[in-house]
């Protein structure tokens, strides 16, 4: 099993930042929230980070649990772990040439996310 720190990012606006995933990755192309795999040794809060900072450039300063759940893509079980990033510094920009984006949860059914990820959509959207 794979456990993923994900973050949850609003802006000012209320929009939440997602990232279209490199083609080259497993579920290339797909939109996702930001966030990766959780190294030994490493707290969620600390892959968070890492993974925002890798990813973003921005530097997170606080967050908070938000939603755990398992999700089976069949070839691969995946632990997500989402938090809520309360605070950060910076402006988030694709570091790895990934496209990002700004969009209210209202108009995510204008991407294509992974399968794993409809739990955390459908929460959001409750939440509007």
């Amino acid at each position: 099993m794979m456990h993923v720190a994900v973050g949850i990012i609003r802006n000012a606006t209320g929009d939440i930042l997602i990232a279209q995933r490199p083609q080259h990755k497993y579920k290339g192309g797909l939109w996702e929230f930001p966030g990766g795999k959780i190294e030994a040794n490493e707290t969620v809060f600390e892959a968070l980070q890492r993974e925002l900072q890798e990813e973003l450039d921005i530097t997170v300063l606080s967050a908070e649990p938000w939603l755990k759940f398992q999700h089976d893509y069949t070839d691969r079980i995946v632990m997500l772990d989402v938090w809520t990033v309360t605070d950060f510094s910076g402006e988030p920009r694709g570091k790895e040439n990934q496209p990002i984006r700004w969009i209210s949860p209202h108009d995510f059914y204008h991407f294509e996310f992974p399968a794993g990820n409809r739990v955390i959509l459908e929460k959001l959207l409750c939440e509007c």
